[in-house]
């Protein structure tokens, strides 16, 4: 069954998770901004593993953010179930999520962990660029080398690309922009991208379904978007950056002031999400492991040659709020995004 493209209302049949915003369904209750068929495979694997019962709400990343904050005196939620950690830094600042010391964060790099626990990360994943080869024959473009590509005249309304401010890929890839370039430079390049772009989203894996479907030639995506068009067959061409690319620290938090029976079963997948079972889980939806030692086999792109940027993805974090602001008032308003 797809991960992505299957219709999610067969797989949450099948695995008893239901995506709802009902609050009176049993069991924690998680805001999760991956696919339907991520969402329910990593928390019946997580059911199956530990006997938690879980549902899930399906909204982006920026969107659980924004909701999260306008519950704050009345938790909806027990669980923020991924997205970028810079996501989770600016939540944390707000006073949003409940500190819990992980069992087996010392497994996992220093560099990509919360030192007050705020905040446990799950999963690594690269920014790649996506293109239909097909759309491309059409226009007789190249394929995209470098950030810049994207503002080629050659893909003048051939671009689709998600809003950052609902969109936790688009975030990571207004940021690493920022840190390759420079701010100004950054923000120029990006004005010139608006010109090609024929339509921004509010969730980051659409604008990757358009490419799959030959409905565009250009977008950004992060890589286990990719690997699970190609695990569906879709003829999907993709690139990274000769520049280097940002990644994404994928993140999973308890939610602050949770009911108690919501906050005790945050914990326990915060806990079991770095076991062995919890990362093959997350292995699945073909995101990079975060504790070494887990590989999917069923991976198709070699990230083992992939230019990385020292992505600081902490002061991604900070400057969050004042980057969107920018965006919002340099380059697109949020509204504009479907």
């Amino acid at each position: 069954m797809s991960r992505r493209f299957a219709l999610a209302s067969a797989l949450v049949a099948l695995c008893s998770v239901f995506s709802s915003g009902s609050a009176q369904a049993a069991g924690m209750t998680v805001y999760c901004p991956m696919s339907e068929d991520d969402c329910a495979s990593v928390l019946k694997a997580f059911k199956d593993d530990t006997g938690i019962e879980a549902q899930f709400v399906r909204i982006g990343a920026g969107e659980i953010l924004a909701r999260i904050r306008a519950e704050k005196s009345n938790p909806q939620a027990g669980l923020w179930l991924a997205g970028a950690a810079d996501n989770f830094i600016q939540a944390a600042n707000e006073g949003l999520l409940a500190p819990h010391k992980n069992a087996g964060i010392d497994k996992v790099d220093q560099r990509y962990t919360d030192k007050d626990g705020r905040w446990t990360p799950i999963s690594l994943s690269p920014i790649v660029f996506a293109y239909s080869q097909a759309v491309l024959d059409e226009t007789g473009a190249k394929p995209p080398t470098s950030w810049k590509s994207f503002a080629d005249p050659a893909f003048k309304q051939s671009v689709a690309l998600a809003h950052p401010a609902s969109s936790g890929t688009a975030y990571v890839a207004l940021a690493s922009m920022v840190q390759l370039f420079g701010e100004e430079p950054a923000f120029e390049l990006m004005k010139t991208i608006d010109e090609n772009v024929v339509q921004y989203t509010r969730s980051g894996v659409a604008p990757s379904r358009m490419v799959a479907n030959n409905e565009i030639a250009l977008a950004m995506a992060y890589t286990q978007d990719i690997e699970a068009a190609l695990a569906q067959g879709y003829p999907v061409g993709y690139a990274f950056p000769e520049e280097g690319t940002g990644f994404e620290v994928n993140a999973a938090a308890a939610i602050a002031n949770a009911p108690e029976e919501q906050s005790k079963a945050a914990a326990s997948f915060l806990d079991w999400v770095l076991t062995e079972k919890g990362q093959a889980a997350i292995g699945a939806t073909f995101r990079g492991p975060i504790v070494p030692g887990y590989k999917n086999p069923e991976a198709k792109i070699d990230l083992s040659n992939v230019k990385m940027i020292d992505y600081n993805f902490s002061w991604a974090g900070e400057n969050r709020a004042r980057l969107l602001e920018r965006y919002e008032n340099d380059v697109r308003h949020k509204a504009d995004a479907k």
